[in-house]
């Protein structure tokens, strides 16, 4: 987003998906973009998951399954699991692509959330299982009034008007940096990852975890009432 123009035309493509509740069959129903960028990509939403296995999680599916443009791994690091580009990557890149509801998770109420984490199972481990990982991985996105580096230029950043909340499935595994080197575009179909900078081959990817922002008032709620952090700077002790 290197103009307001830019900036404006990534927000109107998000409102467009923002306020619609999109499904699995109209992306394949539509022609175009969607139906070719989805061709390669695996519904890891819908897919059945061991989610206390989060190497296994990940290793389920192909790179290309996931929606990645480039290729990478995960590695250990002094602060658990990182990502670790395994090519050299050019500012600007498309490192991994969200189609929403594919594998790229909105919630936008606590019942959301609940939903998806009983998801019909009577298995009670299984429910604390998803929770584990929805704390873990749930980040927020600002949609607009953002500079090219992906920092929320408004006063106001607990505001929902503008905010995505959600997680990708699985996780980016994305570490805390306050230097990160990707940031988050909204796109007509979802929110891509993107290299901010020249990225070297065995670079970890970081993520700032200030431009979450602050958590919404019922995701605050959500982490009183289930006893969890959050990765946003008014939910942890790290942020």
């Amino acid at each position: 987003m290197t103009t307001g123009l830019h900036n404006t035309l990534n927000y109107g493509a998000f409102v467009s998906i923002h306020h619609r509740h999109l499904c699995r069959s109209q992306y394949t129903v539509r022609s175009g973009s969607v139906t070719r960028l989805c061709s390669s990509l695996t519904n890891t939403i819908e897919t059945r998951l061991d989610w206390n296995d989060r190497i296994g999680l990940q290793d389920r599916f192909s790179l290309e399954e996931k929606g990645w443009k480039v290729q990478v791994d995960w590695r250990s690091t002094p602060y658990g699991a990182g990502l670790f580009s395994k090519q050299n990557i050019k500012s600007g890149t498309i490192l991994r692509k969200g189609i929403l509801d594919i594998n790229l998770k909105e919630f936008t109420s606590i019942d959301d959330i609940d939903d998806f984490c009983r998801d019909g199972e009577t298995d009670r481990e299984m429910d604390k299982a998803k929770l584990d990982y929805v704390k873990d991985y749930l980040w927020g996105f600002s949609m607009r009034n953002t500079d090219d580096r992906g920092y929320d230029k408004s006063d106001n950043t607990t505001s929902e008007s503008n905010r995505f909340f959600g997680m990708w499935i699985p996780g980016n595994g994305l570490n805390h940096n306050e230097n990160p080197n990707t940031v988050y575009r909204a796109t007509a179909d979802g929110i891509d990852l993107v290299a901010l900078g020249d990225i070297q081959i065995d670079d970890e990817l970081f993520d700032d975890y200030r431009r979450h922002g602050t958590s919404s008032v019922w995701l605050k709620e959500f982490a009183r009432i289930h006893n969890v952090t959050l990765n946003f700077a008014d939910c942890n002790e790290f942020v």
